[in-house]
C-alpha cells in the first residue's frame, strides 16, 4: 500500500476525519506526527492509501476540517 499522511493538528479532527472516511468506505488509521508544524511539538493525522487522497480532500473541505499533507 502506498500511503500518505494527512495532518490535521488535533486528535479531535483526526478522529472526526477517520469516522467520515470510514462512512465513505475509505480505510485509514490514526497516526501521531512528530515535529510537525514548524518542528515544534507534535500533531495528529490520518494515514490513507494514496489512491484515496483526492476523495479525502473533498471530504475534508465539505466538513470544514483544516489540513496539511506530509
Amino acid at each position: 500500500m502506498n500511503n500518505v499522511t494527512v495532518t490535521v493538528g488535533t486528535v479531535t479532527y483526526a478522529i472526526k476525519l477517520r469516522k467520515l472516511l470510514s462512512r465513505a468506505g475509505i480505510r485509514s488509521r490514526l497516526v501521531k506526527v512528530e515535529g510537525a508544524a514548524g518542528g515544534a511539538g507534535c500533531t495528529h493525522g490520518v494515514e490513507i492509501d494514496r489512491s484515496d487522497f483526492l476523495n479525502t480532500i473533498v471530504i475534508m473541505k465539505e466538513n470544514g476540517i483544516p489540513y496539511s499533507v506530509k
